[in-house]
């Protein structure tokens, strides 16, 4: 847990992948359930319905924005499947996820980034750091990001133990106010060509071949009952990513939130 603890630090210093906030300060926290598709569960032993939590920091000035998120999973400690306990997943795990997007000041939209994910329970960690530059962009009410960069990661955990720079990453997002009350958004998160160590455990289930490559895709309706108070429901897909190492996974995330 040392080890871990190392790698925790520089983390949260970093900060969460996040873009077009107010000026304000702001804290979220919320709670919610991720329910996956007994199809993805079929294919990703270790993995299985569960709570989560997740308290959330924005810090948006003239200079750029840090969003910080911790995430606790699988608080009750509980697996809708046998196997999860036996695959190494049942317990309860914490996540950090942070981005800093700081502004050139030579291009406007471009920003320098460091972007962050985080992850410790008892079986290890993993640590992914994407350093590179990200680009604002607006389309009426529209708002997008994009960002790529440089891969490092170290991770000892499930059979890989690796640390170095391992391929490249790739992030977009684009979130639309349908309405005062409403408003959707789009996240895409891919990473490539990863280094073989690091990649250890994502083989595909009909060819068995290792994957360097994987990617999370959301896509997230969210209601606003007030300028507190929200619930939100979000189709999510992962591959050979986020622990998913066998196929692909589809699950739904509902959650509700207060800000303050």
């Amino acid at each position: 847990m040392n080890k871990a603890l190392k790698v925790a630090i520089p983390a949260v210093i970093a900060g969460f992948c996040s873009f077009g906030v107010s000026a304000n300060d702001f804290t979220t926290v919320t709670a919610g359930y991720i329910a996956h598709s007994s199809d993805s569960l079929d294919e990703n032993k270790n993995q299985f319905d569960r709570t989560l939590l997740t308290v959330a920091n924005v810090r948006a000035k003239d200079w750029g924005r840090i969003v910080t998120v911790g995430i606790f999973e699988n608080l009750e400690q509980s697996s809708s499947d046998p196997q999860g306990e036996v695959f190494g997943e049942a317990w309860s795990t914490f996540k950090f996820a942070g981005a800093a997007h700081i502004k050139t000041g030579f291009v406007p939209g471009l920003n320098y980034m460091v972007d962050e994910f985080f992850f410790t329970n008892t079986n290890g960690y993993e640590n992914n750091m994407k350093l590179g530059l990200s680009y604002d962009m607006k389309f009426g009410d529209a708002k997008a990001n994009i960002g790529a960069g440089a891969n490092y990661v170290s991770i000892d955990n499930a059979g890989a133990k690796f640390t170095g720079f391992s391929g490249y990453a790739l992030n977009a997002t684009l979130q639309y106010p349908i309405s005062d009350k409403w408003a959707v958004k789009f996240l895409y998160n891919g990473v490539f060509e990863r280094d073989e160590e690091h990649a250890v455990g994502y083989t595909d289930s009909l060819d068995g071949k290792q994957h360097d490559s994987g990617y999370r895709l959301d896509l997230a309706l969210n209601y606003h009952f007030n300028k507190s108070i929200s619930a939100g429901i979000t189709l999510r897909q992962l591959d050979s990513w986020f622990g998913y190492k066998s196929g692909k996974a589809d699950m739904m995330v509902l959650t509700t939130s207060i800000t303050f």
